[in-house]
C-alpha cells in the first residue's frame, strides 16, 4: 500500500479523533479521558499486533524505544489538552483546525530542522496553516 494512502488514512483518523474528543469532553474528567483513550489504543493495538507478530523484529535500535516513549507522553497531552479545550466550550470548527493545523506546522517545521528539503510550496503551506489557525482562533467564535 502507498505511503501516501497511509498518510491520508492517518489524517482521516486524526479528524475522527478530534470529533470524538469534542463529543466526549462534556461527559468525562479530562485526565480520565486521556488515560482511557490511551488504554483503548493499547487494547486495540494489541489485537492488531498479535495478528502481525510472526517473524517481525520489534525494533532495531534502543533509540526507537525512547522516541516511542516520548510519543506516548505527547499522546497523553494531546488527549488531555484537547479534552480540556473542548470541555471549556471551544467549538469543533475552531479547535479541530487549530489542533490539526498546529500539529502540521510543528511537523513540517521539525522536518526542516531535521534536514528535509525546503521549498517555496512548503513555506507557503506553513504560512497558510499559521494564518488559518490565527484567523480561526482570533475571529471565529
Amino acid at each position: 500500500m502507498s505511503p501516501v494512502l497511509f498518510a491520508v488514512l492517518a489524517a482521516a483518523s486524526f479528524g475522527l479523533w478530534t470529533v470524538f474528543h469534542k463529543l466526549a469532553s462534556p461527559y468525562v474528567n479530562q485526565v480520565f479521558g486521556a488515560i482511557f483513550v490511551s488504554f483503548t489504543a493499547v487494547v486495540f493495538g494489541m489485537l492488531v499486533f498479535f495478528t502481525q507478530t510472526k517473524g517481525v523484529k520489534l525494533f532495531t535500535d534502543p533509540r526507537g524505544i525512547i522516541f516511542i516513549i516520548l510519543a506516548g507522553i505527547s499522546a497523553f497531552f494531546i488527549d488531555y489538552l484537547a479534552l480540556q479545550a473542548y470541555s471549556k466550550g471551544l467549538s469543533l470548527t475552531i479547535g479541530g483546525p487549530i489542533i490539526i493545523g498546529g500539529s502540521m506546522a510543528v511537523a513540517v517545521a521539525t522536518g526542516f530542522i531535521m534536514g528535509e528539503p525546503l521549498s517555496l510550496a512548503k513555506i507557503a503551506g506553513i504560512l497558510f496553516i499559521i494564518v488559518g489557525g490565527t484567523i480561526l482562533a482570533t475571529y471565529a467564535s
